[in-house]
């Protein structure tokens, strides 16, 4: 693993995968890697997918046999939709054991299904054919996405006091796909929309279609570290103007990446009468949006034409007109506690899906922002230790960078074992806010919000929980302050804390959907006045 790049592991662990434990260890001491041992198989599974995203290199996880390897479930699907390269290393008793009834024993090579680029079973028993199956997962590590190295051990699981050393392999063999450039040229009136996607791609989008002068809206997502001022500052708020789009609608749209965060852009593709073209790093999404189009897979792209200079000034100066009244809605909620995270400039940003993401997405002014998400399923679990992971890792490069999460209160609860670090453990300096609304707030602004369904929405949507955050804190030993305004808040990341601490901000889940509808419709209004 360390000749295929792998620089950090994380170890879970248990009685099988002792042999890989021991062999860690000794890496770790010999300065080969870097060890990072959880008692959570989930947790570890997530922290490994964190420190893959936050340096670019594959990680590898490693579990022992039975429902610890199931547990890594949830990171793997993260790790195959989003394209980070991440490695399982999964112990395994011998296969002869598999319906005997053997304790801690199931059916486990395989068990990623299509989500694995490749899976194979070393045998310590049968060597032979290690080299050859080895290469399989070598060439496959070179992919974008999760793997599986699954071992069957035998007895004796300790090494004797002699075997207890640990060799340095050859220099690291750098896996790099080839590099395929793509060259469109755009008409007159194309709207650029770049999601998740690489930040080369999502760089040569935005300085290429800027550079002509096409409008560019850059969602949150990974390709935030390419955004600039030159593009659409409220972007994900135009594509709700229905005037807009009558008076200044594309007629071609190019997708770059993998938009996730709202329906208006699956919307604007699905339309018949515009012409729409997808570009993206992987082939895995063989119909994006539905539209019944394959992609062009490409690592880089050059664009040509000359923008219609109408067209791509009613779009900017809608932009200015919806800016000026978000940067006006003071009051401290939800998204300006994120956008006011945001205008802190923090060297990595970590944010959960749900309302934070969205909430930068509307609210923050676009401007280059390493970003690091999990939007490949889009699930709230694991955010604690994604985040460690990526802080981690970005520091290990950066040490004296300054790394802020964002997650909502659902989000930490679910990953709450992500705070239970071991004393000898690397810890990140990383400041986790989390905007406490008790609940899921992001349901209600969706359609079971409406009032016609009130009576059941907060047992089986809102899901109040009163868990004191503070507490929780508490016991893990994990410094807590509570920001109560923006002030505050902004105080509390003005310097990078010695370690990990929590600054919870709490908001008023009840007016939330008031306040979005509110922001939303003045918005709206601003672009429209503009447009007329």
């Amino acid at each position: 693993m360390i000749a295929w790049g792998v620089r950090d592991v994380v170890l879970a662990p248990g009685s099988r995968n002792a042999p890989m434990s021991f062999a860690l260890a000794d890496a770790d001491r010999a300065g080969a890697l870097r060890l990072h041992v959880r008692i959570d198989e989930r947790t570890a599974g997530f922290l490994a997918l964190g420190l893959a995203k936050g340096s670019g290199r594959p990680t590898a996880v490693c579990a022992t046999s039975g429902t610890a390897i199931a547990n890594l479930q949830p990171a793997v699907v993260e790790a195959d939709l989003s394209g980070t390269p991440f490695i399982v290393v999964s112990a395994n008793r011998p296969l002869s054991a598999q319906g005997t009834g053997a304790n801690q024993t199931i059916d486990q090579i395989g068990i990623f299904g299509s989500a694995a680029r490749e899976t194979v079973h070393l045998a310590d028993t049968e060597p032979s054919d290690w080299d050859q199956k080895l290469a399989v997962i070598e060439k496959a590590v070179g992919s974008r996405g999760p793997v599986q190295l699954d071992l069957g051990l035998t007895p004796p699981l300790v090494p004797s006091a002699q075997d207890r050393h640990f060799t340095p392999q050859a220099t690291a063999v750098t896996i790099q796909p080839p590099q395929e450039k793509c060259e469109l040229a755009l008409q007159p009136r194309t709207l650029v929309v770049i999601g998740d996607t690489t930040p080369q791609l999502a760089a040569d989008a935005v300085e290429g279609a800027a550079k002509l002068g096409f409008p560019v809206h850059v969602e949150a997502s990974t390709a935030l570290v390419a955004a600039g001022k030159e593009c659409l500052q409220a972007g994900t708020f135009l594509l709700k103007s229905p005037e807009l789009l009558e008076v200044a609608g594309p007629n071609e749209v190019l997708v770059v990446g993998r938009p996730t965060l709202n329906r208006q852009i699956p919307a604007l593709v699905a339309n018949p009468d515009i012409n729409v073209t997808f570009v993206m790093e992987h082939d895995r999404i063989v119909n994006p949006m539905g539209r019944g189009q394959a992609p062009i897979v490409a690592d880089r792209l050059a664009l040509s034409g000359t923008a219609d200079p109408v067209f791509s000034r009613i779009w900017h100066a809608a932009g200015r007109a919806a800016r000026t009244i978000i940067a006006d809605a003071t009051e401290f909620d939800a998204g300006r506690a994120v956008a006011a995270i945001a205008d802190t400039a923090p060297d990595l940003l970590v944010l959960a899906s749900s309302n934070p993401i969205r909430d930068l997405d509307e609210r923050a002014i676009r401007r280059p922002q390493r970003l690091v998400v999990n939007r490949g399923a889009a699930g709230i679990d694991g955010m604690v230790s994604t985040a460690v992971g990526a802080a981690l890792a970005h520091q290990a490069e950066n040490p004296a960078s300054r790394a802020v999460a964002v997650l909502g209160d659902l989000a930490f609860l679910h990953d709450s074992t992500g705070l239970v670090i071991g004393p000898d453990e690397p810890r990140p300096n990383l400041t986790i806010v989390v905007v406490n609304n008790d609940g899921g707030a992001i349901f209600a602004s969706l359609e079971q919000g409406a009032e016609e369904y009130a009576a059941d929405f907060e047992r089986i949507f809102g899901t109040p929980h009163g868990v004191d955050l503070q507490a929780l804190c508490t016991a893990t030993s994990t410094p807590y302050r509570r920001a109560g305004t923006e002030s505050d808040l902004r105080a509390a990341l003005a310097n990078a804390p010695d370690g990990i601490d929590v600054v919870e901000v709490r908001v008023d889940r009840m007016r939330d959907r008031q306040r979005r509808r509110s922001l939303s419709d003045q918005v709206l209004a601003a672009v429209r006045n503009v447009v007329s």
